[in-house]
């Protein structure tokens, strides 16, 4: 199986995937502010992908400058995961990766996401559709996963030296249990474990989980013996994150308008209020941030968004 993972310089610091965050607009905006070494998109139902396919694509759309970029797919299903490979691979994607860790009920409801953590019957027919679909392709199309430690040291190693079985390209993993959802602390101990399994099978091996700064994704990296990380919150609102640096509020005004723009191009009008959680969390650490926040939240559309920019100035 192709595997662009082997080549990407290490430490690989990566755009993590994030259910209505990762969107096509959030990505590009991303890309030209500062690129991250692999980009995820937003997670999508197999389910969705076979229903409502042309819905499905305008989620999935991606420009080549978003390359590696890795589509994330979850559900329940082996043979919904089987057919929804075989609708993904003609998107050109350089990666297709098995959600096995989201906590959202929307994903675990239905006996996806985190939910099948430990469901060793069930993982291993998904794995196996997947891959079975790659290999009757005349794509390169690397296969990975991202999911969550486990509990005690046994079912850790348990879980991951499963995993490990698999002709999979890379392995990303949370280190908050599923209980813990996105708060609590992170085991990097555990995560370590993880990538000690992995690496015997010539697998990368990422973590994920709480990360704020550029330095502490590297230090983090070498610390546990990863060959890298996934930012997920820590990137929203702040692109600057993947290049360390620090914008002058003039240069955050210009993302907020040209973010806003592109939503505007991407959604239409009626879809515009998905890019209102963006401009929020871009309001952040100067002074009336807040009202600026409260403000952008009442924007209808970039005309909007650009007056309120320029009255606050």
């Amino acid at each position: 199986m192709a595997n662009f993972w082997q080549k990407l310089k290490k430490p690989i610091i990566g755009l993590a995937p994030m259910y209505g965050v990762t969107d096509g607009p959030m990505r590009q905006i991303q890309v030209s502010i500062a690129k991250p070494d692999v980009i995820y998109t937003e997670f999508i139902r197999t389910e969705f992908l076979l229903v409502r396919p042309e819905k499905a694509q305008k989620a999935l759309s991606f420009k080549e400058n978003q390359r590696p970029i890795v589509a994330q797919i979850y559900g329940s299903c082996p043979e919904s995961f089987y057919l929804a490979v075989k609708k993904l691979i003609p998107f050109g994607f350089d990666g297709i990766d098995i959600n096995i860790g989201c906590p959202r009920p929307s994903a675990t409801k239905t006996g996806g996401g985190a939910a099948l953590i430990g469901n060793f019957a069930l993982v291993e027919a998904i794995v196996k559709n997947c891959l079975k679909a790659i290999g009757e392709s005349d794509k390169e199309i690397s296969l990975s996963v991202k999911t969550r430690i486990r509990k005690s040291n046994s079912e850790n190693k348990e879980w991951f030296t499963f995993l490990g079985q698999f002709s999979l390209s890379a392995v990303a993993v949370h280190g908050r249990y599923f209980a813990q959802g996105l708060s609590g602390s992170v085991d990097w101990f555990k995560i370590r474990e993880a990538a000690e399994v992995f690496k015997r099978k010539g697998i990368i091996c990422l973590g994920n989980g709480g990360i704020k700064s550029l330095e502490e994704a590297c230090r983090i990296s070498q610390k546990y013996c990863l060959d890298g990380v996934l930012i997920g919150r820590a990137a929203i609102g702040n692109p600057w994150f993947f290049n360390g640096s620090k914008p002058s509020l003039e240069e955050r005004f210009k993302i907020i308008v040209k973010h806003s723009r592109m939503a505007e191009r991407f959604y239409g009008q009626r879809g515009f209020f998905t890019v209102l959680k963006h401009l929020k969390s871009y309001c952040r650490g100067f002074d009336r941030a807040k009202q600026l926040r409260v403000e952008l939240m009442q924007a209808e559309n970039s005309v909007r968004v650009e007056q309120v920019i320029k009255n606050f100035k």
